[in-house]
């Protein structure tokens, strides 16, 4: 499995790559969201080639592109 930092500052990181099992994903986590999300990891987007959209808190469509609701959530949210 690869895995990548695609981007990270003070509140967000994205995580992305290819795992054997189930393909391209990335991941997105938001320290504002920690106690917001089951696992208290601030985990908000969660996408994968095999499962698809598996968890979104962005409050954008899963019908709309990862890397769309990646970047918009990132213009929308970004901290130095």
């Amino acid at each position: 499995m690869s895995r990548n930092t695609l981007y990270k500052d003070k509140r967000l990181l994205v995580i992305g790559g290819n795992d054997h099992a189930v393909g391209k994903f990335l991941q997105m986590f938001d320290k504002q969201m920690t106690d917001a999300t089951p696992e208290g990891e601030g985990l908000i987007y969660d996408w994968s080639e095999m499962f698809g959209v598996e968890t979104n808190f962005t409050g954008y469509s899963d019908t709309w592109l990862p890397d769309t609701i990646i970047n918009n959530y990132i213009e929308e949210n970004f901290e130095t």
